[in-house]
């Protein structure tokens, strides 16, 4: 279970957050119009925090959605506010949406509400319209730093063809094996 703050938090742009993840290390944040932007620079929990001039210049190495309440309810602990640059903004990554019935209906989006029609092949390394809890989100993270497939992750990659096993699979019929890291149906 992660660990929350006492306090109600506010949501604000520039907002630098910290996150707890295993072993007593920490990763940080920032908040960017309506994403979390995760900083690729861990320290350990005994060790004091690093001033926000050292957080925000390195390098960041994900861009997602999270809930509300993991901000609000203190489950990432806001530690500074740093207003963001229009060029720290015009970085923020489009996302994509994928129809689960007809593959080939992709849609691109900026955070500006800009968005166009796109094709599956356009999507790859995009994030996938979705909205990260803590410990998944968390999740996510150590499986970054530990070289491990996520499963979610995986799950949410735009899918290419009706082949692929995460194409309309029947109830039940899709597993993913942990061994290989990756998706089989088990009706074919």
């Amino acid at each position: 279970m992660m660990k929350k703050t006492i306090k109600r938090q506010k949501i604000k742009d520039g907002a630098v957050v910290k996150i707890n993840i295993s072993d007593n290390r920490l990763i940080f944040g920032r908040l960017m119009k309506s994403r979390i932007a995760i900083y690729d620079f861990i320290v350990l929990e005994s060790e004091v925090l690093p001033d926000v001039e050292i957080i925000i210049s390195k390098p960041i190495f994900l861009y997602c959605k999270v809930y509300n309440d993991v901000i609000t309810k203190g489950f990432f602990e806001i530690i500074a506010l740093k207003e963001l640059t229009e060029t720290e903004i015009e970085k923020i990554p489009p996302g994509f949406t994928q129809d689960i019935v007809d593959i080939n209906k992709c849609v691109i989006y900026y955070h500006d509400g800009r968005e166009f029609k796109a094709r599956p092949q356009d999507c790859i390394g995009l994030e996938r319209s979705s909205v990260w809890e803590a410990e998944g989100l968390a999740e996510r993270i150590q499986d970054y730093y530990s070289g491990k497939k996520n499963y979610h992750v995986e799950l949410m990659k735009p899918i290419l063809s009706i082949n692929d096993p995460r194409y309309l699979p029947p109830p039940n019929a899709m597993r993913w094996d942990f061994e290989k890291g990756e998706f089989y149906r088990t009706d074919k």
